[in-house]
């Protein structure tokens, strides 16, 4: 046998390496008495839910507030920001409410102007 070849260093020249701490997969220093544990990671089950963003009815609103009947028009247009507000912060159903109550204000505002318009018209004639 030749003594030029080159031989793998044992597994004792290993056992004295420095391992970064917390390194995963390498060997930490335990304390005597301690074991190691290999734990399995846990399967995640991730949950999409669709949101709609109601209708916020807000430029009907305006339209409804300069051309038709102020007072109305303004309650109509807090309601759809506040339904904006609402779904931005999550609330699904209360976002739904003052959207519904937005379109209720708005529709009473054109109604109401529509009505006092034809008025006036009727009156000047």
């Amino acid at each position: 046998m030749s003594s030029d070849k080159t031989q793998a260093p044992s597994a004792a020249a290993y056992t004295n390496q420095v391992y970064p701490p917390n390194t995963p997969g390498y060997p930490q220093a335990q304390p005597a008495g301690f074991a190691n544990y290999i734990v399995q990671p846990v399967p995640v089950t991730t949950i999409t839910t669709v949101r709609t963003k109601p209708k916020t009815y807000l430029v009907p609103a305006i339209i409804v507030t300069l051309f038709c009947c102020l007072p109305l028009g303004i309650v109509g247009i807090v309601y759809s920001v506040n339904s904006s507000s609402k779904f931005n912060r999550g609330d699904d159903a209360g976002a739904a409410s003052s959207a519904r109550s937005a379109r209720s204000w708005t529709i009473a505002g054109l109604v109401c102007g529509i009505v006092i318009i034809c008025v006036n018209v009727v009156l000047r004639l």
